[in-house]
Order: structure tokens, then C-alpha cells, then sequence
């Protein structure tokens, strides 16, 4: 049996044994009240592989699951690190809480160990690999831990979840005693990966005998409630709208012509109720709801959305706008403005000239942009291309990122067997590239992480650990940041090169703190 440590910032295979950073000893560097993670890779293994930690490192070990990559859609292959490696493959994605696990056919099989670190100093200790024929390998690790905390969250971070695919895929009842233990699950998954803002849809609403309609807000509320008490402190409200198709002026507020006096009678009394109950629980605050009017409105729909924004401001004006948008002539519509990353790079003196003005401006990425060198968060490009993109809200000075999902598992398939999914919006159909649809997985008993989930949470405290250094000096901030980040299209793939500023970072962040 062989095994070595692998670093966590980038792809590991069961097919593959020689990796950039690859070793017999594992040498890290983390701040204190953190986190430290690696992957174990094994190969030449016999039955069952168990990797163990000694118990005072108090570690979370995770199983490495493949999944398959079945082609690369989109990417033409001519480009450097696009894809990564030619389709199909399987990759370990998916991790799964548990220290054991069966060697393929090959004997290889891949583990991730999350190490906390409370305590600033020199961390070492064994990992110990044993198989089924009683073959043992240990492997030294050492964790250089710096007397500084992770920064605070600052970052607005607001990526789909559903809750009714995660009670769907795990066979119980949407709103039941056991979904919400499970909810509670994925939320707090989220929460480990930063994320402080949650996508909610209202209440549908329901017309009395006078024509006008009323609203049962406890389900929301509820939720909200929840959310607020696991640490969230937001919530971006969707589906007050939505364009009929691609390439028409026509948006629907629950099937009626948004332009329509029966449409604003709903949305007046969906204004005025949405008021009362927020205003009756204090929430009735410009930074804790916004509300998404008709997402990514374009040429064809801009006057129909300006002029729905419009309303919306009239009926709510203390709530924010946002939207994920195309650069289509919708000034002043909004207040959160939030461009795709290709199509913000196409138009950025006109976004640049909405936050000049006031605005917010955050970014987002979807099944789009595809190659070109574009960071995305997708399996079949470097795992770095995930962390970077919260390198990239350091990059532009964006304060959120917007993504729309982590769990919805299009094509209804099975997310194990399954990456390039169908995937149809507003009469238009594509194949999603692989692992657009999932950063979480539905394991056998609760949620299982993707490595692109942890890949995030590391991006997202790189962030703030770049916001401090800036506020300090940051002409060293921008530096560091672009000797690996220089543009949404220019990243630095050599693991060493990443590893080496990562350090900086790190060091570059105590020392400011410590000031």
C-alpha cells in the first residue's frame, strides 16, 4: 500500500498517484480558530482503508467519493487548465463524514482531514493509513499555526438552496419534524462556508371575496427565525417575477401581465403585508431583505423591468432591489446591481458608474461564463478556479457574490452518477457543465460536503483577510492578491506559486492585526 498527502487546493483522482503537491510529509501554516485541511490519497491498497489522527488533534475525517465527470460541454480543449483533464473521468468531489472506506478496483481510495487549530503554535502529529492486510503507512503533518483569528464575515454571500429537493432526495416530508432537522443540517453547512444570506420565496397569497389578497407569512417567518439564530443575517426574497421567455418584453407576476392593473393589485397588497409583518418583528431593515424583482432582465424585457421596478419602489420603498443582470438599459432600476463576471469585464464603466453613484454592486457566475480562462466553480477546471472567486470580489472591490444554487439537482438524476445535467429556463435548454447544480451532496444520513464547498469557505476568508491587509496598506494587498489573481480570465494554477502567497497572506494579515 502507498499513500501521501495531497493539498487541499487541488483535484485528486482514484486513477491518478502523482500530484504537484504530493508528499510523504504534510507541512501547513493556518491561523488561529481556524481550520487546516488535506487530503490522504491511497492506491495499492487491500479491502478497507482507515485513516486515523491521534484523538487530542480532535480532526474531521471525511471518505473521498468519486463522481463522474461525464464530458466537458463548452470548453473547446485549446485552452491551458480548461478542462483539466479530457472527459470522462471520475473525480473525489463529494466528501462523506467517516474515516473508512472501501478501495476500488484499483486499491485507491481518498480521505479529507479538516484539522481546528484554537491555539497559535506548532501542531504536530501521525496520520496513520491501515488496510484490510494489516499494511501500515504514517505520515508526519506539522501545522505552523499564527496568533491571529479569522477576520469577521463581511462579505454578502447569497447562494440557492432548496429546501424541498433536500427533503425530495432524502425521502421525507417537506415542512415535517424531520425535514426540519435536516434543513437545519444543510444550513448549517452553509454557515460553514460563510455563506450569510439565504435565498426565501414569499407566501403565494390567496384572494378573499373582495378581490384584494392576503398573506400567511408564519411559514416564513419561521423560517427566517431559524436562519437568524444559525447566524445568517439576510435574506434576498425571490420569485416576485419572471420573464415569460428569452427574447419577448413580456414579465408574469403570478401569470397575470406585470403591467396589468390585476398585477399591481397583488403586488400593492403583497407590499403592504410584507411591511406590516416585517415591520412587526423589527426586521423592517434596508441591510436584512432585499427583494429580487425578475431575475436576469435583458434587451428585450428592460423597459417591462424598469418599469416593474419602478412600482416596486412606489409600493416598498424602505426594501432593496436586486436582480442578476445583463448590461441592458435598466438604469436606476435597482440597488443591488449584480453583473455575471463576463459581463461586467464587457461593460464595466457602466456598473463601475452604478457603485460611483451609490449602488451595490456584487457579481455572480452560473453555468456561465464558460472557458476563456474564466474562474468558475466546475469540476472539470482546476479546483483553485472555485477558491479564486472570492479572490475576485477583492479583485473589483465587489461586496457580494450571488450564485443560484447548491442543491438543485437538474435533469432529476441522481447526483452521484451524474454531473452534465439538462437544464431548461424560460423555453431555452442546455447541458449544465459538471457540477454547476451541487456544492452539497444527499448523503445516506444528512448532507455531504463537495471539496468546492470547502474550496469556498477557504476563498471567502482569503477575502477578508485581503480586505484587512488593504485597509493597511493596500498597495501590498493588491500584490498579493494578483501574483495569483490578476483578472477573472488570469489565474496562477501552480499549486507551489499559491501555496507561497497563501503564506504571505496569512503572515501579511497577523502582522497587520497585530499593529
Amino acid at each position: 500500500m502507498k499513500a501521501i498527502i495531497v493539498d487541499s487546493c487541488q483535484w485528486s483522482y482514484p486513477d491518478v498517484h502523482s500530484y504537484q503537491s504530493g508528499s510523504e510529509r504534510g507541512e501547513f501554516v493556518a491561523l488561529k480558530n481556524s481550520q487546516a485541511t488535506f487530503q490522504i490519497h491511497v492506491w495499492e491498497a487491500v479491502g478497507d482503508v482507515m485513516v486515523s489522527v491521534p484523538a487530542e488533534v480532535h480532526s474531521e475525517i471525511f471518505r473521498e467519493i468519486a463522481v463522474p465527470v461525464e464530458s466537458c460541454p463548452g470548453l473547446s480543449g485549446n485552452e491551458p487548465n480548461f478542462p483539466e483533464r479530457k472527459a470522462p473521468y471520475t473525480v473525489y468531489d463529494c466528501l462523506a463524514p467517516g474515516s473508512l472506506s472501501v478501495s476500488d478496483s484499483f486499491g485507491a481510495a481518498g480521505f479529507y482531514v479538516s484539522v481546528p487549530t484554537p491555539e497559535a503554535g506548532l501542531c504536530s502529529f501521525l496520520v496513520t493509513v491501515t488496510d484490510s492486510s494489516g499494511q501500515v503507512v504514517s505520515l508526519p503533518v506539522e501545522i505552523e499555526v499564527l496568533p491571529a483569528a479569522l477576520p469577521e464575515e463581511t462579505l454578502d454571500i447569497a447562494i440557492g438552496y432548496s429546501g424541498y429537493t433536500a427533503a425530495n432526495k432524502h425521502g421525507v416530508r417537506y415542512l415535517s419534524p424531520e425535514f426540519d432537522a435536516l434543513d437545519t443540517e444543510y444550513l448549517k453547512m452553509l454557515r460553514r462556508m460563510h455563506q450569510n444570506r439565504l435565498f426565501v420565496a414569499p407566501p403565494q397569497g390567496e384572494k378573499d371575496g373582495e378581490g384584494r389578497w392576503t398573506f400567511d407569512f408564519s411559514v416564513f417567518n419561521k423560517y427566517v427565525e431559524k436562519a437568524l439564530s444559525l447566524g445568517f443575517t439576510g435574506f434576498n426574497i425571490y420569485g416576485l417575477a419572471f420573464r415569460k421567455s428569452w427574447d419577448g418584453p413580456d414579465i408574469q407576476v403570478r401569470g397575470m401581465d406585470s403591467m396589468s392593473r390585476e398585477a399591481y393589485v397583488y403586488l400593492s397588497d403583497f407590499a403592504g403585508a410584507l411591511r406590516q409583518n416585517l415591520n412587526s418583528r423589527g426586521w423592517l431593515d434596508g441591510s436584512i431583505f432585499a427583494i429580487g424583482v425578475a431575475d436576469e432582465p435583458n434587451e428585450a424585457d428592460a423597459v417591462t423591468y424598469r418599469a416593474l421596478c419602478g412600482v416596486m419602489r412606489r409600493l416598498l420603498p424602505e426594501i432593496s432591489l436586486y436582480d442578476a443582470v445583463t448590461c441592458a438599459p435598466l438604469y436606476g432600476a435597482l440597488d443591488i446591481w449584480v453583473p455575471r463576471s463576463d459581463e461586467y469585464m464587457a461593460h464595466r464603466e457602466v456598473f463601475d458608474y452604478y457603485r460611483a453613484s451609490g449602488d451595490k454592486l456584487w457579481y455572480y457566475v452560473c453555468l456561465y461564463p464558460r472557458g476563456d480562462g474564466y474562474i468558475n466553480r466546475f469540476m472539470d477546471i482546476p479546483l483553485l478556479a472555485t477558491r479564486y472567486q472570492f479572490w475576485a470580489n477583492y479583485l473589483y472591490s465587489f461586496s457580494g457574490y450571488l450564485h443560484w444554487t447548491v442543491n438543485d439537482y437538474q435533469g432529476g438524476g441522481d447526483p452521484f452518477k451524474e454531473s452534465c445535467t439538462r437544464h431548461v429556463n424560460a423555453g431555452s435548454e442546455s447541458i449544465l457543465p459538471p457540477g454547476d447544480d451541487k456544492l452539497i451532496y444527499p448523503g445516506d444520513n444528512g448532507p455531504w460536503m463537495s471539496i468546492r464547498l470547502e474550496a469556498q469557505r477557504e476563498g471567502t476568508e482569503e477575502y477578508e483577510m485581503l480586505r484587512v491587509i488593504g485597509e493597511k496598506d493596500r498597495t501590498l494587498a493588491d500584490s498579493l492578491c494578483q501574483s495569483c489573481l490578476s483578472s477573472f480570465t488570469k489565474a496562477e494554477y501552480s499549486v507551489d506559486l499559491f501555496r507561497q502567497t497563501h503564506r504571505r497572506i496569512l503572515e501579511a494579515y497577523a502582522d497587520a492585526v497585530s499593529d
